[in-house]
């Protein structure tokens, strides 16, 4: 997987995620570019987009879990909000599923794109 982070507008993050998640390395990647934000020592908040996105193996919803998991230790905490767009039903249920397992380090809307282009939204708190 790729996941490509633009920087261009901080403190708005831009969240690429492109291809499937084939091994540990995909997922280490994601997940290090996202603590180096923490590096900046500056407020910030992601906007993902999963339009690109192929197969995730559900294995990768605990890693992330974990992952949100450690980084609520982070203090000061900079993440402050995240959008998750979202084009299919399948990553849909796989986020739902992460935040089921552990809350969000901060607010989250994860908005289903449907194909007519009307969206459905889930606001997902702390």
């Amino acid at each position: 997987m790729v996941a490509i982070y633009d920087i261009t507008n901080f403190p708005i993050v831009k969240v690429d995620l492109s291809g499937n998640i084939y091994n540990h390395y995909d997922f280490n990647t994601f997940t290090s570019n996202w603590l180096d934000l923490y590096k900046l020592k500056q407020n910030f908040e992601f906007e993902f987009d999963t339009k690109n996105t192929g197969y995730i193996n559900p294995i990768y919803c605990l890693y992330t879990a974990f992952f949100i998991k450690s980084i609520k230790k982070q203090n000061p905490q900079y993440l402050k909000k995240s959008k998750i767009y979202v084009y299919n039903n399948y990553i849909f249920k796989l986020a739902q599923f992460i935040f089921y397992i552990e809350k969000p380090v901060a607010p989250v809307e994860l908005i289903l794109i449907n194909k007519d282009g009307t969206s459905n939204t889930k606001y997902i708190n702390v």
